[in-house]
């Protein structure tokens, strides 16, 4: 068996405390346009070198209002590849921009347009389709610069692709860490309560839309309090972390494990129905000596993730009142399950 796999992708579905949501994204991409726009018409408005192509600035400035208000519209409803398609489409108008001024000041001004898709991709994308942003970008603004007719071209374009490199990475590097420490629990590196349900809300749409089963567990470990009590803290810590260590070796890397809080854990089990599932839990009592009630939720056509909560949450309740070491079966109350552990 594998080791439980982290929760994976650059944008989840909630906006808690650090965890990138598509209406942040939205909202960020609207922003960014908009910073545009207002740059475009600056450029239309105010006095400006012969060396300007009006008619190409009224069109980029047009097409970032029209960006802007569709983001602000509809951005957090379009599917993940959109955003991509956005910032790749974010690149041609900076280029554009930097080509139809042939005001030298105002062509090398204007390149610093190009930190604004940077930052967008730095904290969206995941590593390689950063990376290889960063390729694109630096392809299009070495095409434009070079062809522009402007003196210094190439320290031009050095400076653009040195310093857009430099605050993307730096970016880049932040997010990661600060998406990691809003996931993650710091004791056990399991994911955590704000991480696991867009997890969960992901599967319910795939187990609806393929049909496949999807199983929810809520663990609730017997007696645990005692073990502070008595104990302390840092013993209690210690078990934590052996039993996650322990459970995590009997699952499959398909399979979301997450400390819920204290010493509730929840088990998300793709593509297994109750029954597989009451053999992963067996497996789970006998690798640790660590006794825990669990109480299981198969999900149903149209279930929220509010309800497959609600019930798995219910049935660990009706487990632990029932002595513990047990597992009970939503909406199957005589299919208790009495779970030997290792001790």
């Amino acid at each position: 068996m594998g080791q439980a796999r982290p929760v994976s992708g650059s944008v989840s579905s909630e906006a808690n405390d650090g965890v990138i949501s598509p209406k942040q994204v939205a909202q960020f991409s609207a922003l960014l346009w908009a910073i545009a726009a207002a740059i475009g018409l600056l450029v239309i408005l105010l006095p400006h070198g012969h060396g300007v192509v009006l008619a190409g600035w009224i069109g980029l400035t047009a097409f970032a209002v029209l960006v802007a208000l569709w983001m602000a519209w509809i951005g957090e409803r379009q599917p993940e590849w959109a955003n991509y398609v956005l910032s790749v489409a974010a690149v041609f108008a900076a280029s554009a921009a930097v080509g139809s001024a042939r005001h030298d000041p105002l062509g090398y001004a204007l390149c610093g347009l190009y930190l604004l898709p940077t930052i967008f991709a730095a904290s969206f994308y995941d590593r390689p389709a950063f990376l290889a942003y960063l390729v694109v970008q630096a392809g299009l603004s070495a095409a434009v610069l070079f062809t522009s007719g402007l003196p210094g071209a190439p320290g031009a374009w050095v400076a653009v692709v040195g310093t857009t490199s430099t605050v993307g990475l730096v970016v880049h590097v932040l997010q990661r860490a600060l998406k990691v420490a809003a996931t993650t629990d710091p004791l056990t590196g399991l994911v955590n309560r704000r991480a696991f349900e867009p997890v969960l809300r992901r599967e319910l749409s795939r187990c609806e839309r393929l049909g496949h089963p999807l199983t929810l567990v809520v663990l609730d470990l017997d007696n645990f309090k005692s073990v502070n009590d008595d104990l302390g803290h840092e013993e209690g810590d210690r078990a934590l972390m052996e039993v996650t260590k322990a459970w995590s070796k009997e699952l499959r890397l398909s399979d979301v494990l997450a400390r819920a809080g204290g010493d509730e854990f929840a088990l998300l089990l793709p593509s297994t129905g109750w029954r597989p599932a009451m053999d992963v839990l067996a497996r789970l009592s006998r690798s640790s000596s660590q006794r825990f009630s669990a109480g299981v939720a198969v999900a149903e056509p149209g279930s929220s993730v509010k309800d497959v909560t609600r019930r798995a949450d219910d049935a660990c309740y009706e487990a632990k009142h029932m002595g513990g070491g047990q597992v009970v079966v939503a909406g199957a109350p005589n299919t208790g399950l009495r779970l030997t552990s290792a001790g």
